[in-house]
């Protein structure tokens, strides 16, 4: 061999690394339940939060076409308690914070190719907009909320009270904000299940001592699940029903990406 050859060689192995280490090359997919993370639709602005309508119908189309089917967190409390299987291409669609963008753009396309979702509200901000991020992206109300619960495709979780990192909470605060969360929700007549999903992602998992206190709270509280992010496809039947994990879908991922991640938790391999 030649040193021409020996150079081709090695950028040729160099490129097959990158495509290993950014997209997963040759990395088999992972049998589980794949949970999708989104946020935002917008029928023209695409990036990190948020996904065009033209994105989200393509990755919907591409799920429909290779026979996944949604579930609810309620139909999979129910699936866990009876010991059941799941169907194999079963995934989860989850959006956060509430936006009205969920209502005039996401829903018609879920129900256009039958999918559920499960909606996580964060409940001081109903009817108002997302001043945790000091922005002015409207949140659906009371009234809008309670009508797509009732609809039946859409579960209605919670995305905490105040938006507040759980990681940066006491237990005793953690107890509250479900209660207030419970509370209101209660008085709006909004259905709902007691599913949470952690703002930022955040809870103390690295701390075995808070983590402990933070599970007696939510079995105290009779919480169901709490899904973080992770970007891992989650082995079935669950062993930590407060740490199932999501996967980020953002604007700027391309449909090659999307792809990736829905069968392999993440696209990148070290991420």
């Amino acid at each position: 061999m030649n040193m021409i050859e020996i150079v081709l060689l090695i950028l040729a192995l160099a490129v097959i690394l990158y495509f290993v280490v950014e997209y997963s090359i040759f990395i088999p997919g992972r049998l589980g339940l794949p949970v999708l993370m989104y946020h935002k639709i917008s029928e023209t602005e695409a990036n990190g939060l948020t996904l065009t309508t033209a994105q989200f119908d393509l990755q919907l189309m591409y799920l429909k076409e290779h026979g996944y089917q949604s579930i609810t967190f309620a139909l999979m409390k129910e699936r866990m308690a009876s010991g059941d299987k799941l169907p194999a291409k079963t995934v989860i669609i989850t959006f956060d914070d509430a936006y009205q963008s969920f209502r005039d753009l996401a829903l018609p396309l879920l129900a256009k190719y039958s999918f559920s979702a499960t909606l996580f509200v964060p409940v001081a901000f109903i009817g108002k907009t997302n001043l945790w991020d000091r922005g002015n992206d409207r949140i659906l109300s009371a009234e809008e909320l309670r009508k797509i619960a009732l609809e039946g495709n859409t579960e209605i979780g919670l995305h905490s009270f105040l938006h507040q990192n759980y990681s940066k909470m006491a237990p005793a605060d953690m107890e509250d904000d479900l209660a207030s969360c419970y509370a209101v929700l209660a008085h709006d007549a909004i259905p709902f299940v007691r599913v949470l999903a952690y703002p930022y992602g955040g809870y103390p998992g690295k701390d075995a001592r808070m983590k402990w206190e933070m599970i007696e709270v939510f079995k105290k509280m009779n919480l169901d699940f709490a899904v973080r992010i992770g970007n891992r496809i989650n082995r079935w039947p669950l062993r930590f029903p407060f740490e199932i994990k999501r996967i980020d879908i953002r604007g700027t991922d391309s449909f090659f990406v999307f792809r990736t991640k829905l069968k392999k938790g993440r696209a990148k391999l070290f991420s």
